[in-house]
């Protein structure tokens, strides 16, 4: 987010010194409304927790550059615009659009501060805000916010991260792991890690008050600004799916990794083996045991329907995976549906070249602004 910006706030506290506040907020278990821009001090503890873990930064960025390193970066921004086009005029938002876009990443600006977007993203100022617009404008109009949100949902051992991990390679996607973030504070032997680790342990789940709160502020790192995240086990329950929504916004899709659960208990204990061999670098991860396998287990199919039943009724797409099979045959699933929706969804190069002179068009935003006082 470039410096002064009005529209995204950071309140920049320790993260340690929030577990109070986590765990008091959590025997409650009461998540208060979605954080507007207006607000003017944290009320919650998801409001506490920083958005944006690096210092801001005054150095002057060209617009949109949040989101634009790399040119498939965009493709989450065009697909998020496109979406949300008016249908009238499918090139463009209207104010009404520009409010859904904001409300499907998870942001809730009142009318005012909507209008004060809206104009200061209308560059040429003919009451619409066409694709080239909208990129110019990107990192005023989403800050810190991820452009999509993709659910990786599977039990224990299906291979959601070994999937997530190659649509990362090769699609140039963001992958937040719920139990990596979990696994990462107890490494860091916080107070909150010391008692995920507890549970973690048991094969529980953690209160969905903090695995949300954790996933938001990774999510809102400024490296994911505009860009489309795979959430890896989550959500675990539909109170978790509910936080999720009034958090960070609707997720556009979800991958059903299915998976037999002798081929998953397999998986977990062969990991195990793995990780304890003395040529292995990897860790033992305290929950590979046949104990806390099975309780993972249960849990998976316990919350499984509830979580398929709720992407139903919110209309979530599901693509449902078979995973028995190995890696490199899930990925061809994948790949047989991208060939067959190909021509329905290429972004022409005209669209993801605006802005950066990408393709010999250069904009910086000044121009357009130029024109308008005149």
């Amino acid at each position: 987010m470039t410096s002064g910006c009005c529209y995204h706030r950071h309140h920049d506290r320790d993260f340690d010194t929030l577990t109070k506040d986590l765990k008091r907020n959590c025997s409650k278990r009461t998540i208060t409304q979605v954080r507007n821009y207006h607000h003017k001090g944290p009320s919650s503890y998801h409001e506490s927790i920083a958005d944006d873990d690096s210092p801001s930064s005054s150095t002057t960025r060209k617009p949109g550059s949040k989101a634009f390193i790399l040119e498939s970066d965009r493709h989450a921004l065009v697909d998020l615009f496109r979406k949300h086009a008016s249908p009238e005029t499918p090139r463009s938002l209207d104010r009404q659009a520009l409010g859904f876009v904001l409300k499907a990443v998870g942001e809730t600006p009142d009318e005012e501060t909507l209008e004060k977007i809206f104009q200061d993203a209308d560059l040429d100022g003919n009451g619409a805000i066409d694709l080239e617009e909208f990129l110019t404008r990107s990192d005023e109009i989403l800050g810190s916010v991820p452009a999509g949100m993709v659910l990786v949902v599977g039990g224990p051992g299906s291979g959601k991260g070994v999937l997530s991990k190659r649509l990362v390679e090769e699609c140039g996607v963001v992958h937040i792991s719920s139990g990596d973030l979990l696994r990462e504070e107890v490494i860091r032997d916080t107070p909150l890690g010391r008692e995920v680790r507890e549970i973690m342990v048991r094969g529980d789940l953690v209160s969905s008050a903090v695995i949300v709160t954790l996933m938001r502020r990774k999510m809102r790192l400024p490296e994911n600004a505009g860009k489309r995240v795979l959430l890896d086990g989550f959500p675990r329950s539909p109170q978790n799916a509910t936080d999720l929504v009034e958090l960070c916004g609707q997720p556009e899709l979800a991958l059903h990794l299915q998976c037999d659960d002798t081929v998953l208990i397999e998986r977990i204990l062969k990991r195990k083996d793995e990780a304890g061999d003395d040529d292995s670098n990897k860790k033992v991860r305290d929950d590979d045991n046949i104990r806390t396998a099975l309780k993972r287990l249960r849990n998976y199919h316990n919350y499984l329907h509830v979580t398929v039943e709720w992407l139903r009724e919110n209309r979530v797409p599901v693509v449902n995976l078979d995973c028995d099979c190995p890696p490199d045959q899930v990925w061809e699933q994948l790949l047989a549906i991208g060939r067959l929706m190909r021509p329905a969804t290429t972004i022409d190069k005209d669209d993801l070249s605006i802005s950066l002179g990408i393709g010999g068009r250069k904009n910086d935003g000044h121009e357009l602004d130029d024109n308008r006082s005149k």
